[in-house]
C-alpha cells in the first residue's frame, strides 16, 4: 500500500511540474534588466535546517527568491516561477535527489532557458544532495558553483568569480547556519555585486530543530527593500531577528572580551539596567542588567555561559545590541 501511495504521489508530481509550467511563462511585461540577482542555498545536517539568502536590485525579492523549509530550500532566479520552486520540493518529497528534481522541471518547463534554478535537500538520515540548473537566456555574468551541502548561484553581475568568492566565504564562516549565510553575502559583495547596484536583500532559514520551533520553523528572517545600504541593513535585520526570537545556538557565542563587555554595558546603561563600573570587566551586576533587558525584549533568555573556563555570550545578541535602535528597545522599569 505504501508503495502504491509512493507511486501516486510521484505521478501527481509529474503532472504538476508539466501544467504548471505553462503558468509560470513570462509575459514580456516583466523587466528583464533587472532580474539578475545572487544567492546562496544551503543546508545543515546537525542544526536540521535549511535556508536561502539573496540579495539583488529590485524590491520584493523576498518574495521571489527563497521558498522552502526545515528539509529543502529552493532559490528560484532570473525569471523567477512559484510553480517550478513548488514542483522540486514535490519532487524531493517524492524520492527525488535535488539535482534530479531541478533536472525534470527544467525538461518539462518551456521556459526553462530564462531560469536559474538551485536546491539542497536534507534527507532524514542527515545527508544532503544539492541540485543547480542555469538556463541559456539567462543574464550575462552568470556562474553557479555547487558544494556538498550548499549551492551558489548568480547572474547579471559585474564579474562571473562572485560565485567562487560567496562558497569560500560559506565555507570558512563559523557560527549558526544564518550567520554562513550572511558571512557567503558578504563575501561575494568584497569582488563584485549586481550589475544595477544592491538595493534588496532576504535571508530566510527554517529549523526543525532549534527550541523555537514549539512556536515557529522560522529560525532567521531578515528582509530590505529599497535600501543604498541593503547588505548592512540586512546584517542588522538579521541579527535583530535572530536575538529577538531565535533560541541561541552554541555555535554562535562569541568570548565576553573586554571590548565586547563594554559594548554590551554601554547598551544596558543607556537604558538604564546597568549603573555599575563601565570597564571590560563582568560580574553579578551586569549578568543581572543582562538577564532584565532580556527579559524585556527578546523571546528567549540569552544569558552568558562559562565553557571551559571562558566567559561567553550570544553573538547575534551583542550585534543586536551594538546596532540597535535604543527608541525601539524596552528600558528598564525601576
Amino acid at each position: 500500500m505504501k508503495s502504491f501511495k509512493r507511486g501516486l504521489l510521484a505521478a501527481s508530481c509529474l503532472m504538476f511540474a508539466s501544467t504548471s509550467a505553462l503558468a509560470a511563462a513570462p509575459t514580456g511585461r516583466a523587466n528583464p534588466r533587472l532580474l539578475g540577482t545572487r544567492a546562496i542555498v544551503a543546508c545543515d545536517a546537525v542544526e536540521k535546517s535549511c535556508g536561502v539568502a539573496s540579495i539583488s536590485f529590485p524590491s520584493g525579492i523576498s518574495g521571489l527568491v527563497p521558498y522552502g523549509r526545515p528539509d529543502v530550500a529552493v532559490a528560484s532566479m532570473f525569471y523567477p516561477s512559484v510553480d517550478d520552486a513548488e514542483a522540486i520540493i514535490a519532487r524531493t518529497d517524492a524520492g527525488d535527489t535535488a539535482q534530479a528534481a531541478v533536472d525534470y522541471v527544467f525538461t518539462v518547463d518551456p521556459y526553462a532557458d530564462y531560469r536559474q534554478l538551485a536546491a539542497v535537500k536534507l534527507n532524514p538520515d542527515g545527508t544532503i544532495t544539492v541540485g543547480q540548473r542555469t538556463g541559456a537566456e539567462s543574464a550575462s555574468q552568470r556562474c553557479a558553483v555547487k558544494g556538498a551541502t550548499f549551492v551558489v548561484q548568480a547572474n547579471n553581475q559585474t564579474t562571473a568569480t562572485i560565485c567562487a568568492a560567496m562558497a569560500t566565504g560559506f565555507q570558512q564562516a563559523t557560527g549558526s547556519l544564518p550567520q554562513r549565510l550572511l558571512a557567503s553575502l558578504k563575501a561575494g559583495a568584497r569582488v563584485g555585486g549586481d550589475n544595477n547596484g544592491e538595493r534588496s536583500g532576504v535571508i530566510r532559514v527554517w529549523s526543525s530543530e532549534n527550541e523555537a520551533v514549539f512556536y515557529t520553523k522560522v529560525l532567521a528572517d531578515a528582509v530590505v527593500h529599497g535600501s543604498k545600504h541593503a547588505l548592512k541593513e540586512l546584517d542588522v535585520e538579521m541579527n535583530r531577528y535572530q536575538a529577538g526570537v531565535a533560541a541561541p545556538y552554541a555555535s554562535d557565542l562569541i568570548s565576553l572580551d573586554k571590548e565586547t563587555a563594554k559594548v554590551v554595558k554601554r547598551v544596558l546603561h543607556k537604558l538604564g539596567y546597568y549603573d555599575g563600573r563601565m570597564d571590560g570587566s563582568w560580574n553579578d551586576t551586569a549578568e543581572q542588567a543582562l538577564y532584565d533587558f532580556n527579559w524585556n525584549n527578546s523571546f528567549f533568555l540569552k544569558p552568558t555561559v562559562v565553557v571551559n573556563g571562558q566567559r561567553k555570550i550570544d553573538g547575534p545578541l551583542v550585534n543586536f545590541m551594538r546596532d540597535a535602535d535604543l527608541e525601539a528597545l524596552a528600558p528598564a522599569t525601576h
